[in-house]
């Protein structure tokens, strides 16, 4: 059965795949959790596959991959002797990590993907899994998913590449052209048509539902700086002007603004603080 994904999140995926440039390490972060395990399993159907565009949905591999029992597509759960949903360091290394080195039964790879790793993983884990995440053998894949690759280790980020996904349930139209002029602002020469956007945004719910989808534009950013085209015009505009570091610092200048929102934060004084936050950080040399 095909995973139920979102089309622009299925792109995204196959885009990645029919690169031919997959790494070992991927992040799938984003969306819901429910679609962030279908991206998984979409991409190790497409790393397993057997027919020529991979993945093909149709041959054997393909078909045990996607009902999650083929036998080099590993899906680790929780120890049994734990109740608070972890896998343990023993479980880890005696259920997985000592398999690694063995050749795959069926595929030419194997995969390991690690749902909701953040819970999954603890710290001792994660630096377990440092080693071979290093120094993969070469048919060998991690997918790690998470609401946000924030919540992972550094040392784990550092070396995946990192897939986001958009939510399900994504913004209002409104919410989407709001977000399309802050970008437009963001690459004006202009400081105030950036100003003149964000002062227009004078309610809170309507900021609100703009930074979230400009923190998706934000985050596809990312996404094509890791070799994925999205096809988003407003990501085009961004990657044109901006490097991956002021991405990720606008990502965060904008999670700083969502969290005052939740205050009793006047919305003037807010809009001028994001103003001057984000123009520093795209005009800086």
């Amino acid at each position: 059965m095909e995973p139920g994904l979102q089309q622009d999140n299925k792109t995204i995926i196959l885009s990645l795949i029919r690169s031919g440039r997959i790494p070992h390490t991927i992040i799938i972060e984003g969306s819901e959790p429910e679609e962030r395990a279908d991206a998984a399993i979409l991409l190790a159907a497409g790393i397993v596959c057997r027919g020529d565009e991979r993945p093909c949905m149709r041959c054997n591999a393909c078909r045990k991959a996607l009902g999650k029992h083929h036998p080099d597509v590993f899906l680790p759960e929780p120890s049994k002797t734990l109740k608070s949903g972890i896998l343990s360091l023993k479980d880890l290394r005696d259920g997985y990590l000592s398999q690694m080195s063995i050749r795959p039964n069926e595929a030419d790879a194997k995969v390991t993907i690690f749902r909701e790793a953040d819970k999954l993983l603890r710290e001792d884990s994660q630096n377990a899994l440092l080693k071979t995440i290093e120094e993969p053998p070469q048919k060998l894949y991690f997918i790690f998913t998470v609401q946000s690759a924030s919540s992972l280790l550094l040392t784990v980020r550092s070396r995946a590449r990192i897939i986001t996904l958009r939510h399900t349930a994504l913004t209002d139209e409104e919410s989407e052209a709001a977000a399309e002029h802050i970008t437009d602002g963001l690459v004006s020469v202009y400081e105030y048509d950036l100003l003149r956007t964000l002062y227009g945004l004078s309610d809170k719910e309507r900021l609100r539902g703009a930074l979230s989808a400009f923190v998706e534009k934000l985050r596809l950013a990312l996404s094509f700086y890791g070799g994925v085209n999205t096809g988003d015009a407003s990501v085009k505009k961004l990657t044109r002007k901006l490097d991956r570091a002021r991405v990720i610092a606008l990502i965060e200048a904008t999670g700083e603004a969502v969290q005052l929102l939740k205050t009793n934060v006047n919305i003037q004084l807010l809009t001028t603080w994001l103003c001057s936050r984000y123009r520093r950080i795209t005009w800086q040399k």
